[in-house]
């Protein structure tokens, strides 16, 4: 009897340290609406390197947007450098918007002016 108890309660521990961690990582899908795509031209603001991505302000159409990217190390890998996204540069991106904010978007590709367009993500999914 106590060791079945005992693996249940093994069984619970890790249950409980998993979950909590998985829901903390939002999904794409549930937070960006994947069937709207939004495309703006604009100005890049401010940008932070949080874990895990990489937020930036962008200033478009008179509004500023927040900008989500893919993780710092996927956004790297795609060609989004610190070198090209910084304060003050130009670009058109396309995302999709927030489901819960108004001024903030899930980034799917970037193009900067001279520059080829980098995808982030093809899909909200």
């Amino acid at each position: 009897m106590s060791r079945k108890l005992s693996r249940a309660a093994v069984a619970a521990l890790l249950v409980a340290a998993v979950v909590p961690s998985a829901v903390a990582h939002h999904s794409y899908v549930t937070k960006y609406d994947s069937s709207k795509l939004t495309k703006l031209t604009g100005t890049v603001g401010t940008v932070s390197y949080t874990n895990p991505h990489i937020f930036f302000q962008f200033e478009a159409s008179g509004s500023s947007w927040t900008i989500e990217t893919e993780s710092i190390s996927v956004a790297r890998a795609n060609g989004l450098t610190e070198a090209i996204l910084k304060e003050g540069a130009k670009a058109t991106l396309t995302g999709w918007p927030s489901r819960e904010k108004s001024a903030e978007v899930g980034l799917s590709t970037i193009a900067f002016d001279g520059r080829p367009t980098i995808t982030m993500r093809k899909t909200a999914r």
